[in-house]
Parts: structure tokens; sequence; C-alpha cells
């Protein structure tokens, strides 16, 4: 039986091990020297009883129909569904993969609107607004083909959409096949409360990215240092109360966070002129999650991939949050299985 909580089944995607997958430090010496495949991901859910994986075309050693079958057959015969992920939106680009996704028996194909990160839309030529009804027009070029193959285009809060931003797209778009991929606490990164973004998308979200952190306070603002699901400002149990009652169909993976630090400048002037006009109170349950779990001010916030360690611990490293996370899970799981049994 696959892994799940509540309706919500669990996998893991690639992006939880940058290093051990070659997407860290590719093409330099600091590159893992035999990265994982798409057969390794999938070895590992079926080890660990998980639902799903999701990965980038990319890790798959052989993209011909005949290789794309088989790695669809394996899935399918352990009961893992297979979630693609593409980067920034490029209209040929993703237009060639759709077809591809369909094959290997992907239903979600995940997208990101951009390469901003740490909420820095200030630095986006021509404006943040303009950049997105760029991206809504390619999407909505794209429809028909999602529509024939039977696929929810899914983009990403990846360090620069707002919720409200996600849920006018969803509405600009139209139709069936476009969805939101949430990453459950990347709405820290534009100073956003991360269960109260899941609310508003709602109905909308049809794959969560499971990604927790730790704070740590700084003179411009906060950084957000990757960790284990538990380990950081995380509300799994609140995330998933609202999942199950508003997106019961969302498919969730592990997904821990990059290995590098993201630096949020909520104190810096500059980094507010990517954003319109904003409630002050909205800020309240961030300021409140950062003076709740907020690291002490001498505290070390780099990675170890920051701070220069091996092949060994960045292995270790990768390898033990990723395990700590399924176990995490399982806990919740079992938990909860516990109380409605008693219930009855």
């Amino acid at each position: 039986m696959p892994l799940m909580l509540g309706p919500n089944s669990i996998g893991i995607a690639a992006y939880s091990m940058p290093w051990r997958c070659g997407f860290a430090g590719a093409g330099t010496p600091r590159a893992c020297a035999s990265p994982l495949r798409a057969g390794d991901l999938l070895d590992l859910a079926i080890d660990h009883g998980l639902a799903t994986v999701e990965l980038p075309l990319e890790m798959l050693a052989d993209a011909r129909p005949d290789a794309l079958q088989r790695v669809r057959a394996r899935a399918a015969a352990h009961g893992v569904g297979i979630v693609v992920d593409t980067p920034v939106i490029d209209e040929a680009r993703l237009a060639q993969a759709l077809p591809l996704a369909a094959a290997l028996g992907a239903r979600v194909v995940r997208v990101m609107l951009s390469t901003v990160l740490e909420g820095a839309r200030h630095t986006v030529a021509g404006g943040w607004p303009a950049h997105l009804e760029a991206m809504i027009a390619i999407l909505r070029r794209l429809r028909p083909l999602a529509e024939r193959y039977e696929l929810i285009i899914a983009p990403e809060n990846h360090q620069d959409a707002t919720g409200d931003e996600l849920a006018y797209l969803c509405d600009a778009v139209g139709g069936d096949s476009i969805g939101i991929t949430l990453d459950a606490v990347n709405p820290l990164a534009v100073a956003e409360d991360p269960l109260a973004t899941a609310r508003l998308l709602g109905r909308r979200i049809v794959n969560v990215h499971l990604k927790d952190y730790q704070l740590y306070p700084s003179a411009e603002g906060y950084r957000l240092v990757r960790c284990a699901l538990g380990d950081g400002v995380l509300d799994l149990t609140g995330l998933f109360a609202i999942l199950a009652e508003h997106a019961p169909h969302a498919r969730c993976s592990i997904e821990l966070a990059a290995l590098h630090a993201r630096h949020i400048r909520i104190y810096d002037e500059a980094w507010w002129q990517g954003f319109g006009p904003r409630d002050v109170r909205s800020l309240l349950p961030v300021l409140a999650l950062v003076r709740r779990h907020g690291r002490p001010a001498d505290a070390d916030w780099r990675t170890p991939w920051e701070a220069g360690a091996d092949a060994g611990r960045l292995d270790d490293y990768e390898t033990s949050q990723v395990l700590q996370s399924i176990a995490r899970l399982k806990q919740l799981a079992d938990e909860r299985l516990a109380r409605a049994v008693t219930e009855e």
C-alpha cells in the first residue's frame, strides 16, 4: 500500500537530492561522479512504499518511445505514478515535453514561471507583471496540446509568484489542464504565510512539494535553509488538513530545498519594488514565524555544500534528510490511523 496521508499520496522528487542527482555543481569538479538516474529514483520509491516519483526528463537514460514505455510499465507495476519536471516555461520546449510526459504515463507536468529566487522580482527585465502575463499567454496557447494529451500543466510558486497571482493565472488560462504545484514553504520567499497560501489556492492545487526550512534572521530579513521535514517551520499537520479539505486529489512529493540558503530581504526597500501595495498586517504571520522559529544570531546557516564539504558528507547530508523526512511522514500517517481507530 503506497504511503498516504489522508487522501493525499506521498512520493519523492529528484530535487530533494540535488547533488546525488547531478544538478548541483553540474559541469564542475564538485559534481557527483555517479549521479542517480530515473531508475534509481524509482527504486527508492518502491523500496520505501512511496506513491510517486517526480523527475526531469533529463534523468532518463533514453527518451525513445520503447524506453519510455519500459519506465512507465515498471512504475505502473509497482503502483508508482510519475510527475514530470520541466524548467522555466519556453513554448517550444514545453510543447516537446508534453507528449513525452504523456508517454511516461504522467498526468501532471510541473513548470517554473521564472528563474527568480528569494522573491527578488524587482530584477525581472520589463517588470514582474508583464513577465507573468507573457507566461499566461504561452500557457493559453499550449492549453489545447495539454488537453489533447490529458495533462495538467502546473506552475510552481518557485520563490517568485504570490498566491493571488497563481490563482489569477489559473483563472486566466482556464480549463481543466491548468493547476498549481504548491511548494509548501516557498510562500515565505515572497513574505506570505505558507498555510494561508495553501488555503487560498485550495482546489487549484494538483501537486505539492513537501519542503521545510529553518529560519535564520538577518539584518536584511531572514535566510531560509534546507532541513528535513519536521525540523523547520512547516506545520505538516495543518497543511495536510487543508489539503484533505480543499485538494484531496493532489499528489505530494518530498522535495527538500536547494543546497544554497535563500536570503529574503524584506527590510530592503528595493526588494519591495517587485511587489504591489500590500496590507502590512499580512506580514504578521510571517514575522511571527521568524520570531518563534528564528535560529540564534551567531548560528552558522551554511549548508555542507556552502561550507565546501566533500562528496561523502554531501551524500550523507542529502540521504539522511530524505530518509528522515520519509520516516516523519510515515509517523504522521500512523498517528492519523491510530486516532481514527480510537475514534471508532
